[in-house]
């Protein structure tokens, strides 16, 4: 009989690499801008905007748990510094966050995640969890996952609890009949193992494990090797 019901999925550099993506989705934000608004363009660099939003988290640390009101709030401060007024400076940034995200959901999977998740679908139920904003629907792989929880719509980042909590509830499971799978040894592999799920760490991009955390979790290197590690995790 199975013992595991859910597995859930850290996405960014889990599923895909990341940090080409954003660097390719601020490119093109940026270029969005210098076409339409270059006056804003010239106020609104790189090093400004790094400024602004590090400002408002400051000021607001629960930016930290909405990246994408982050991103927007800033974006809109620099048109404001610009010389916009404040309506017409969120209208920009809401635009202007749009041709980011479009990008940002513009992602290449790692060897093997579709084939990965197909087959996996099969037999558990799939759940998404993640800090960041990607959106499974923009992306194209919605239809695998029974649901997604992120930073943004739970409210808490991982490691906190809230986001395995709400894919409990989600799923109808209890914590050890669900196993996640993630890149990030404190926010996934540590915090799914401190909130009673099985954990596997995708360790895709060749990391350090830390040595601050306890042992050395269920591993792998490669998106093929995960049938056969849940199916010894299940047995």
């Amino acid at each position: 009989m199975s013992r595991l019901k859910l597995i859930t999925f850290d996405l960014d550099n889990t599923l895909w690499p990341v940090d080409e993506v954003i660097r390719r989705a601020e490119r093109q934000c940026r270029d969005w801008i210098s076409e339409r608004y270059p006056d804003a363009a010239a106020a609104m660099t790189v090093a400004r905007v790094r400024d602004i939003r590090e400002q408002l988290l400051r000021e607001k640390p629960g930016y930290l748990h909405n990246l994408t009101a982050l991103r927007r709030d800033a974006l809109a401060a620099g048109f404001r510094s610009a010389g916009y007024c404040a309506e017409e400076a969120g209208r920009l940034a809401a635009e202007a966050f749009e041709v980011f995200h479009e990008a940002r959901n513009e992602v290449v999977f790692f060897p093997g995640a579709l084939d990965i998740l197909e087959t996996l679908a099969d037999s558990y139920m799939l759940g998404a969890l993640t800090n960041g904003n990607a959106d499974l629907a923009r992306i194209g792989i919605a239809d695998l996952f029974a649901f997604q929880h992120s930073s943004e719509s739970v409210g808490r980042r991982k490691p906190e609890r809230d986001m395995f909590d709400a894919a409990l509830r989600s799923a109808r499971v209890r914590a050890i009949e669900a196993v996640h799978v993630g890149d990030h040894p404190l926010e996934d592999v540590d915090a799914a193992r401190r909130h009673g799920f099985h954990a596997v760490w995708a360790n895709l991009l060749d990391q350090k494990w830390p040595l601050d955390l306890p042992d050395h979790p269920h591993h792998i290197h490669n998106l093929h090797e995960l049938s056969d590690l849940v199916a010894l995790l299940d047995a």
